[in-house]
């Protein structure tokens, strides 16, 4: 008797069960598992780990896909720490990860869906792509991508933003998140803040970092000028004012190089037939330029590690392309196989799944005309732009790419808590375009002067540390002075080893200063000068300029020296007035 009892509670167990199935609230159904942390089977350099599911499309279907989120913290117990800073970018560093940990912060690596830690992968033959000449895909590599039948409006920038929306939620519970972006990763911060008003205990700190209503991936080429503005800039400003006194600039470092260029492109400049190059002299214009380019950004490539020391090797190029002597030519040679040569650092790990992003939602305009073309019209307006040979593969990449249409990128603020640190010489992420970012959002903002962006864990660590630290005990941002800057991220013209570029400790071999080029087609060299970022402790009047005396000559038959003087604007405005109207 009791087992036939036992029988109709067990069958009206499972009519319950069926009927709650039916009736159950839709939020629910459309969850996915929910993730939890596990100490095995993780990564090497992880303690934690989860392989979270969840839906390929988070507004329709039931298929699910799975990705990963790696974690550095207490073996014995997750929340032992309770701030865990959240890494979403292309440049994680492992040895950041455990110098925070040290500082009792958890630190998690998001990995997003498709990409080589997630099931399944966008990714194609290893050969389409090239890894010793800064990582880029091919057409074929498209068209693998194409055939292997991936939607890939599923792997886009808002999937990847309700994901990471969702692993907060759940494994993030229980501690306060900071979520830390860079770079392309940067994107999807931005829309999950677009998407979640309010997360609870989620607080956004953006580094190297761009303004999702206005990067294009084809006009980020266009940046290259105001950087290189701002960075010679800081050669004017250089301690003892010797980086300037030594290219002899007494018009300015900008103008300078303007005069310089339009003597190559005049083919005045000597060194364009002693130089062996391989360019015909009158093209030797282009080459100076596209050098320029890659110190400026080196490598050139939109998801590698910044090496920012090589930027600080443009003063004296600039110097060494007008003195032209027998030591120059064998630095210049050296600095042109280097430059040439590649990067000497790894591809990124996601390499086919952002060029998703990059061919998909970060061009806001399809390219009209091929590369040559676009870099011609350029070249009517910009002094610097980046070599044929990077546009070329994003060129045919997109062209080949499987498409899906873009959801809106507007800005909206959310009341999260948000600190914003602005590099302010990178083209890539130009200080403008993440100034306009940051007071769209009205939240804080920081500027490193001297800093190039990527990797935040070399350039902006000091800052997000401090801030970090600062966070855990008040649930705010630390004030301007956490984020100073220090002498080991100064740039240092004069004092840097240049042994691997130029082939001689010195990267001057400094002589006398150069005079302007002659230039006879009246070719006008005169321009706007960068200003100095909101973090100057300088203080002037929109109106005001400042004259520095310190142009340096040099007798070759007198012993004495005859004094220099030098006038130079530090003030100007940009052409880009926004920068003046920042405050501190």
């Amino acid at each position: 008797m009791k087992e036939g009892y036992l029988w109709l509670h067990v069958v009206a167990l499972l009519w319950s069960i069926a009927l709650a199935t039916l009736f159950c609230p839709i939020v629910l159904a459309a969850d996915p598992p929910a993730p939890a942390w596990k100490a095995d089977g993780c990564s090497a350099g992880f303690s934690y780990c989860s392989n979270v599911t969840t839906k390929e499309s988070w507004s329709s279907g039931d298929k699910l896909i799975y990705f990963s989120v790696d974690a550095v913290a207490d073996s014995s117990d997750f929340y032992a720490n309770n701030v865990t800073m959240w890494y979403v970018g292309e440049n994680f560093q492992i040895n950041w990860a455990n110098s925070l940990f040290q500082k009792k912060f958890n630190v998690v690596r998001f990995s997003p869906r498709g990409s080589e830690f997630a099931y399944p992968q966008i990714t194609c033959n290893a050969n389409y792509y090239d890894k010793a000449h800064y990582c880029w895909p091919n057409a074929s590599c498209a068209e693998e991508i194409a055939r292997s039948g991936l939607r890939m409006e599923h792997y886009s920038i808002t999937e990847t933003a309700n994901d990471l929306a969702w692993v907060l939620k759940t494994l993030g519970k229980g501690n306060q998140n900071v979520v830390v972006t860079e770079g392309i990763g940067s994107f999807v911060v931005h829309r999950m803040l677009k998407l979640y008003n309010n997360l609870d205990n989620v607080s956004v700190i953006m580094a190297g970092f761009g303004h999702p209503e206005y990067f294009d991936i084809f006009e980020s080429i266009m940046g290259y000028d105001e950087t290189l503005q701002r960075l010679l800039q800081y050669c004017e400003e250089d301690e003892g004012l010797r980086c300037v006194a030594r290219v002899g600039a007494a018009e300015g470092m900008w103008n300078r190089f303007v005069n310089v260029m339009t003597a190559a492109e005049m083919n005045t400049l000597k060194c364009n037939s002693l130089l062996q190059w391989g360019v015909p002299p009158a093209e030797m214009h282009r080459e100076y330029r596209a050098i320029t380019a890659a110190l400026l950004k080196n490598p050139q490539h939109f998801l590698m590690d910044n090496r920012r020391v090589v930027a600080q090797l443009i003063p004296s190029f600039i110097y060494r392309l007008q003195r032209c002597n027998a030591q120059d030519l064998v630095a210049l040679q050296q600095l042109y196989t280097f430059v040439k040569s590649g990067p000497a650092s790894q591809c990124p790990v996601f390499v086919p799944q952002r060029y998703n992003w990059l061919v998909n939602e970060l061009t806001l305009t399809p390219p009209a005309v091929p590369p040559q073309e676009l870099l011609q019209e350029a070249r009517k307006v910009r002094q610097l732009l980046p070599n044929i040979t990077v546009l070329q593969p994003l060129y045919d990449l997109y062209n080949a790419f499987p498409k899906y249409n873009v959801t809106d990128r507007k800005i909206a603020r959310p009341v999260t808590k948000m600190l914003f640190i602005l590099s302010d010489t990178d083209p890539v992420f130009p200080y403008g375009a993440s100034a306009l970012a940051a007071t769209a959002y009205q939240g804080i903002y920081r500027s490193l002067p001297h800093q190039s962006g990527l990797p935040v864990g070399t350039s902006a660590a000091h800052c997000i540390e401090v801030n970090l630290d600062y966070f855990r005990q008040h649930l705010n941002w630390s004030d301007a002075t956490a984020c100073t800057l220090t002498s080991s991220y100064k740039i240092d013209f004069i004092g840097m080893d240049a042994r691997e570029f130029y082939g001689t400790v010195d990267a001057w071999e400094f002589t006398i200063p150069n005079p302007p080029e002659n230039v006879t087609d009246n070719t006008p060299t005169t321009t706007t000068v960068a200003p100095s970022g909101p973090c100057n402790e300088k203080s002037t009047s929109s109106g005001a300029t400042t004259v520095l005396a310190v142009f340096l000559t040099m007798s070759l038959i007198a012993l004495l020296g005859v004094g220099y003087l030098y006038w130079k604007s530090t003030r100007v405005r940009f052409s880009d007035d926004f920068y003046t109207n920042l405050s501190h």
